[in-house]
C-alpha cells in the first residue's frame, strides 16, 4: 500500500483548521486565529489523538508563503507604490524602523544574542495587511483613513521584502558584520533590478496572451509556474521564496490582469496559506508561551503603544490630521502573518531559539483581539486629545493639514518640485554615509586599534581615543550635510504648501517639515547602527532629536497665534461687508450661505464661511458641546454673530443662533465635514475624505 503520510496530514490540518476557523469568524475574529488554535491541537505538544507530522505540514506551508506573497505583489502595481509614497512613505519608514529599533531593544534588554533581537524587532514591526481589512471591513472607516492605513501597509509589505532578504543573509551566517550587509544590499539591489527589468519584458506580454485565448486553467497554470519558477530562482540565489514570489506577483501585476489572476489564485492562495498558520501554531509549545508571557506582554505593549505614538506623530509630521494619525496608529497595532514568515527564516535557519515563535503567536493572538476594540475607541482617544491640547496647538493642526493638502496639490514638474527631488536625495545619502561611518568603524574598532599600537606606538585607551575622534570628524560634516538638506527640503516644502504670503507661517512649516525629513532618515540610521554601537546608543538620541524638534514647533506655534487673530479679524471684516451687500440685495438663503474667502496672510488658498439657518443642528449648542474640531478637524477662527458682534479665535463656549456665521479652516475634506455637522448634525464616514463627493 501506497504511503498516505501526506494525504493524512492533509486531511487533518484541513479539517482540524476548517472547524477552527469557522470558529472564529463566527466570533468575530480573524480566521488566522483559528489556524493556529488549530496548529495547536495537532502539534506535538498536546495530548490530544489528533496529530500531524510537523515536518510534512512544514514542507506543505512553503506553499502558503509563497502564494500569499504572490498576491501581496499582485497588489502592488508600481504606479500605485509610486502613488502612495508621498502620504504614506514617510510615515511607514520612520513606522517599520523605528519598530524594528525598539523590537531590537526589547531583545537585548532581556538577555538575547543580536540576531534573535534583530529577528524580534522584524517580527514586531510589521503590521497584519488581514486583520486591518477584517477590522475595517466590520467596524468601517472613513475613506481618507482606510487610504492611508493602506498605503502605509503598502510600503510596510516592500519594506518587508527587503527585510526578508537581509534576515535570509543573516540566518545564512552572514551575521551583523557591515560588510556582509552591505555585499548583501548591493546584491539584492542587482537582483532586484535585473529581474524586475528582464521580468517587465517577457511576463506581462506572456500573462496578456494568455489570458487573451479565454481559458482560465491555462491562465491559472501559467501564473502558478512563473510564481513557483521564480521562487525556486529565488532560493538559488541565496533568498527566501517569498522574495521570488512577491516579484512574480509583481510582474503578473503589470499586466493589467492582476484581477483576473488574483480572483483564480485566491482558493488556492487561502488553502496553503491556512496550513502555513497550522504549521506555525504546531510549532509553538504551550510551555515555553507560558514561561515568556512577561515578554510577551512587554511586546505586545511596545506594539501597542508604539504604533500609536510612532505612526500618530508621523502622520500629525505628514499633514495628516490628529484623527487620521491616531486612528491610523491603533489600526496598525498588531502584527500578523509577515512576522512569522520572516521568524521561520531564522527558525529554519537555527539562528534563532524555540521561544522566538511562541512570542510572535501570543503577541499576535493578543494585538488581534485588541485591535477592534483600540479601533472602536478612536473617537474618544482623539476627543481626550483634542481636550487636553494647548490652546496654540489646536488651529495649528488644522491649519497644518490644509498647508500639506496644497503641497499635495502642487503641480508636478515644476522646479520647486525638482529642488525638492534633489534635496530629499542628498539627504538620504547623507544618511546612508553616516551608517556607513558607524559600522565601519564599530566592526574594524579591533583592528584598527592593533595597527595603531604596532605602526605609531599608540598606547590603550588612546588607541580607541584616537580611532573615535576620527570617526567623529568624519561624522561632524556629514551630519551638518544633512542638516542643511533637511531645513533646504523644509523651505521648499514651505514655499509649495504656503506660498510667500506669511514669514511666520513659512518658518513653522519649514521646520516641521525637516523635522519630518529628519525622522525619516534618523529612524532608519538609529535602527541600521543598533547592532553596531549597542540597542541603548541611537534611540535616545533620535527621542532627543524629535523632542527638540517638537520643542522648535512649540514656539513657533506660539508665533503663529498672533497671525492667526490678524487673519481672523481681516476675514471677519469681509464676511460683514459680504453679508451686508447680500441682505442689501435681498438674495441671501440659509442653504447658500456657505462662502469661500480667500486668505494669503496664513497661507491658504481659502477658508470657508457657513451661515447658521434657523433650523441648523448646531443652533443654541457650542463648539465645546459639539466637538467639532475633534470629529472633524477643521478649526473655527472666527464669529460673526447674528447681531453684527465678532468674536476672534472664540473660546468654544460661545452659545450659537440662528444668522451666525463662522469661519472655518482646515483641509477642504475637513471643512466639509464641519459645515455637514454644523447644519446636519451628521458626519457619515464615507463622506469625510479626499474622495468623498
Amino acid at each position: 500500500m501506497h504511503d498516505i503520510g501526506f494525504l493524512s496530514d492533509f486531511a487533518v490540518v484541513l479539517g482540524v483548521g476548517a472547524v477552527t476557523g469557522l470558529l472564529a469568524v463566527r466570533l468575530k475574529q480573524p480566521s488566522i486565529l483559528g489556524y493556529l488554535l488549530a496548529g495547536l491541537l495537532v502539534g506535538p505538544y498536546l495530548s490530544i489523538p489528533i496529530f500531524a507530522d510537523p515536518h510534512r505540514v512544514e514542507t506543505m506551508s512553503e506553499f502558503g508563503v509563497v502564494l500569499v506573497m504572490f498576491t501581496v505583489g499582485l497588489e502592488l502595481r508600481l504606479h500605485r507604490f509610486l502613488g502612495v509614497l508621498p502620504t504614506a512613505g514617510a510615515t511607514a519608514l520612520v513606522e517599520v524602523t523605528t519598530m524594528l529599533g525598539l523590537g531590537y531593544a526589547l531583545g537585548r534588554f532581556v538577555g538575547w544574542a543580536p540576531v534573535p533581537s534583530l529577528f524580534l524587532g522584524a517580527g514586531l514591526c510589521i503590521s497584519s495587511t488581514m486583520v486591518v481589512s477584517r477590522v475595517f471591513e466590520e467596524k468601517g472607516a472613513s475613506r481618507d483613513l482606510r487610504d492611508h492605513v493602506l498605503g502605509v501597509l503598502v510600503v510596510q509589505d516592500v519594506l518587508a521584502i527587503t527585510l526578508a532578504a537581509v534576515l535570509t543573509a543573516v540566518a545564512a551566517g552572514g551575521g551583523l558584520e557591515a560588510s556582509e550587509l552591505a555585499r548583501t544590499l548591493g546584491k539584492l539591489g542587482a537582483v532586484l533590478v535585473a529581474l524586475v527589468a528582464g521580468g517587465l519584458l517577457i511576463v506581462p506580454r506572456v500573462v496578456r496572451h494568455v489570458a487573451q485565448l479565454g481559458r482560465p486553467e491555462a491562465l491559472v497554470v501559467l501564473v502558478c509556474g512563473i510564481c513557483f519558477g521564480l521562487a525556486l530562482l529565488a532560493t538559488y540565489l541565496g533568498y527566501s521564496v517569498a522574495l521570488g514570489a512577491f516579484l512574480a506577483g509583481l510582474l503578473v501585476a503589470e499586466s493589467g490582469r492582476a484581477h483576473d489572476v488574483e480572483h483564480l489564485v485566491a482558493p488556492l492562495r487561502d488553502v496553503f496559506a491556512a496550513i502555513f498558520f497550522v504549521s506555525i501554531g504546531m510549532s509553538v509549545d504551550p510551555r515555553l508561551a507560558l514561561e515568556h508571557l512577561d515578554l510577551s506582554l512587554v511586546a505586545t505593549g511596545v506594539v501597542i503603544a508604539g504604533q500609536l505614538v510612532v505612526v500618530g506623530l508621523a502622520g500629525m509630521l505628514s499633514g495628516n490630521g490628529l484623527r487620521r494619525s491616531l486612528s491610523s496608529g491603533l489600526a496598525l497595532g498588531q502584527i500578523g502573518e509577515f512576522a512569522f514568515i520572516l521568524a521561520a527564516i531564522g527558525v529554519s535557519a537555527g539562528v534563532v531559539g524555540p521561544e522566538l515563535q511562541p512570542v510572535l503567536v501570543t503577541v499576535a493572538v493578543l494585538t488581534a483581539f485588541t485591535t477592534p476594540i483600540a479601533l472602536g475607541s478612536a473617537d474618544r482617544l482623539v476627543c481626550w486629545v483634542e481636550h487636553h491640547l494647548p490652546d496654540r496647538l489646536r488651529t495649528l493642526l488644522s491649519l497644518y493639514e490644509a498647508w500639506f493638502q496644497r503641497l499635495r496639490r502642487a503641480p508636478g514638474g515644476t522646479a520647486p518640485r525638482q529642488r525638492l527631488r534633489r534635496a530629499l536625495i542628498a539627504t538620504a545619502i547623507d544618511g546612508a554615509l553616516l551608517v556607513t561611518v558607524v559600522a565601519v568603524v564599530s566592526v574594524r574598532i579591533a583592528p584598527f586599534s592593533a595597527r595603531l599600537r604596532e605602526t605609531l606606538g599608540v598606547e590603550p585607551p588612546w588607541d580607541r581615543r584616537v580611532i573615535l575622534l576620527g570617526a567623529a570628524a568624519a561624522i561632524v560634516p556629514i551630519a551638518l550635510h544633512l542638516v542643511l538638506t533637511s531645513r533646504n527640503f523644509g523651505a521648499v516644502v514651505a514655499e509649495l504648501a504656503t506660498g510667500e504670503q506669511s514669514d511666520g507661517v513659512r518658518r513653522l512649516v519649514q521646520v516641521s517639515a525637516q523635522l519630518l525629513v529628519l525622522l525619516g532618515i534618523g529612524a532608519p540610521v538609529a535602527a541600521a547602527i543598533s547592532p553596531f554601537v549597542g540597542a541603548t546608543f541611537p534611540l535616545p538620541i533620535l527621542i532627543g532629536l524629535a523632542a527638540v524638534g517638537l520643542l522648535f514647533l512649540w514656539r513657533r506655534a506660539g508665533e503663529l497665534e498672533q497671525d492667526v487673530r490678524s487673519g481672523a479679524e481681516r476675514v471677519l471684516a469681509l464676511v460683514a461687508r459680504q453679508a451686508a451687500e447680500e441682505s442689501a440685495a435681498g438674495s441671501r438663503r440659509a442653504d447658500e450661505s456657505r462662502t469661500s474667502i480667500v486668505d494669503g496672510m496664513l497661507g491658504l488658498d481659502s477658508m470657508s464661511g457657513v451661515t447658521l439657518a434657523k433650523g441648523s443642528f448646531a443652533v443654541g449648542q457650542t463648539l465645546a458641546d459639539l466637538d467639532l474640531r475633534a470629529r472633524t478637524g477643521a478649526s473655527v477662527v472666527a464669529i460673526l454673530d447674528h447681531d453684527g458682534t465678532r468674536k476672534v479665535a472664540p473660546t468654544g463656549r460661545e452659545v450659537l443662533d440662528a444668522g451666525d456665521t463662522l469661519v472655518l479652516a482646515g483641509a477642504d475634506d475637513s471643512v466639509a465635514a464641519a459645515q455637514r455637522l454644523l447644519l446636519e448634525g451628521d458626519v457619515p464616514p464615507d463622506d469625510v475624505g479626499p474622495d468623498a463627493p
